[in-house]
């Protein structure tokens, strides 16, 4: 074991002293910081006893034997690691291999960990996705502490099927047959995205898989592995992966570093225990640390395919890379992700009685058919990878006082079994439910915490509110208390908005305005009936 797995908790201490970075020079690479900093150790240690105890444990196993896997080199009670799917079985055989059987690494996508974080759900102590960039949708009150800016890399490189070496972007796209992954979800195909930035043909090139991508088809988004086995498959084709990805699955096909630049996969390893729970963990977080900082560590992840900052290279290797500007990712991937931000909605529609009133004097059409023939048409339109779900609401739902609202569809994506069936369905049944006055105020509260709780990061978040009058339970709470309880419901971590949509002049479009303004939505009123739709579309369009 090296000098720097020797003494790696006490050099942790030592580096704080230091703003130097150790990246490796002239390969491309981006600097590595393995410290901690003095805001880092006070979080991981909690307590200086607890660091003492663990350099004390440090120094006896270094001088007894530097390369000894005893348990007692990895201290500290249980803990989990999430890692992302290529790293996880490297960074489990490392921490085996290390003695640290309290540590147990979990393999997860990188939406897996957003979701719960969003939710606050259950979170695993300590994450290592695959890039940085998804710091970037997670909000600032919840960042994870940064353990390590990088525990390895690897560039996103160019990989054909052909046998033909693709040195540039440009290549790629003047190909019929090329492959690309979901930028919202895998940042090796963020690369792509990034290189079709103000280059309309290029841009073009990209539109089917945005659209194949919104829709939610089966498919739409093959993994790196699974494009590259496609790619050996027909033996032609290219794509955009990640060096390691190509150099474990693929090595004999022909890879290159697009000279453009190219995205950097940086693998940095955050706590994303809460600080209670950081406290108690204190000890096998430090551990972890410096395992991170062993050279067996580095020769691991090597051999794995990965580049650190350790003596070796992975094998195969494209050598030199030129890295892309930070910006122009992070603006990408933000792009990206609202282009293929899927619509996550409650339809919220008013079944009080003044909705089965026809549209005007001498019509047969009620209010309520114009808004059932807006809302059939959105299921029918609505790409697979959208989730809906249906309430209705008056004062009289399903003839019970005091019954305000109904779920009669949960929400879940059109794309699932039978989803659009239900929703048409209950749509059309809602008709029969027509009666009693408008319970406004309590639906459009219960719809907006039922909407946050159910939040998902990776979507747009929305409460459609259908209503053609004004709020006339008696027993419900007034304006100013629902716009109080709307804004202590909202949580800036799961941003919902309310859409509200006023059917004919009657509805109170200062009541729904309220509501938009309390959760940063927008209120329509379809003055002519017979608009419903349109401003329906107009409200949905709204990202």
């Amino acid at each position: 074991m090296s000098d720097k797995a020797d003494t790696s908790t006490s050099k942790a201490l030592a580096i704080i002293e230091s703003d130097e970075p150790t990246g490796p020079a002239g390969t491309g690479e981006p600097p590595r910081e393995p410290r901690l900093t003095r805001e880092t150790i006070g979080v991981i240690a909690g307590a200086a006893g607890v660091l003492a105890v663990c350099l004390i444990a440090t120094a006896l196993v270094a001088n007894g034997n530097a390369d000894s896997t005893d348990d007692r080199t990895c201290l500290g009670p249980e803990m989990t690691v999430a890692v992302a799917p290529e790293a996880a079985t490297a960074v489990g055989n490392i921490l085996e291999d290390a003695g640290c059987g309290q540590i147990e690494v979990e393999s997860a996508k990188a939406d897996q960990v957003l979701a719960p974080l969003a939710l606050d759900g259950d979170l695993p102590d300590v994450w290592i996705p695959d890039s940085s960039v998804w710091l970037d949708r997670v909000d600032p009150a919840a960042e994870p502490v940064t353990l390590r800016d990088s525990m390895a890399s690897s560039p996103v490189v160019l990989v054909s099927g052909d046998g033909l070496t693709r040195t540039s972007y440009a290549e790629a796209f003047a190909e019929d047959d090329l492959l690309m992954g979901d930028p919202q979800r895998m940042m090796s195909a963020l690369g792509t995205a990034v290189a079709s930035r103000g280059k309309p043909q290029s841009e073009a090139k990209l539109e089917p898989f945005a659209e194949r991508l919104a829709s939610g088809e089966e498919g739409a988004g093959p993994t790196d592995s699974g494009r590259l086995a496609e790619l050996q498959t027909v033996m032609g084709g290219v794509t955009a992966t990640s060096e390691q990805q190509w150099s474990t699955y693929a090595p004999t096909l022909k890879a290159s570093a697009p000279k453009e630049g190219t995205v950097v996969l940086d693998y940095p390893v955050l706590i994303t225990a809460d600080a209670s729970r950081r406290n108690s963990i204190a000890a096998s977080i430090t551990s972890f640390a410096r395992v991170l900082d062993s050279g067996a560590t580095d020769t691991a992840l090597t051999q794995a395919g990965f580049r650190t900052t350790g003596a070796g290279k992975p094998a195969p290797n494209v050598g030199a890379y030129t890295r892309v500007d930070s910006a122009a990712v992070a603006e990408t991937a933000s792009e990206w992700s609202a282009r293929l931000r899927p619509t996550r909605a409650i339809a919220v529609m008013d079944v009080s009685g003044s909705m089965a009133w026809p549209t005007a004097p001498d019509s047969a059409t009620t209010r309520l058919q114009l808004t059932q023939e807006a809302a059939s048409e959105a299921v029918d339109l609505l790409p697979g990878g959208a989730a809906i779900g249906l309430w209705a609401f008056s004062e009289k739902t399903e003839g019970t006082l005091g019954a305000d609202h109904k779920v009669l569809v949960p929400t879940r994506q059109l794309a699932s079994k039978n989803q659009r069936a239900q929703l048409t369905e209950e749509i059309a049944g809602l008709t029969a439910r027509t009666g009693g006055g408008t319970s406004l105020h309590d639906t459009a509260l219960a719809a907006y915490q039922a909407a946050v709780a159910s939040y998902d990061p990776l979507a747009s978040n929305d409460v459609l509110l259908f209503t053609d009058g004004t709020n006339d339970d008696p027993d419900s709470i007034d304006v100013a208390e629902l716009v109080r309880q709307l804004e202590a419901a909202s949580d800036p971590r799961r941003p919902v908005r309310v859409l509200g949509i006023g059917i004919t002049a009657d509805a109170d479009l200062g009541t729904l305005q309220a509501i938009a303004d309390a959760t940063g939505g927008a209120a329509y009123v379809a003055d002519r009936p017979e608009d419903v739709g349109q401003v329906l579309r107009e409200a949905l369009g709204q990202r």
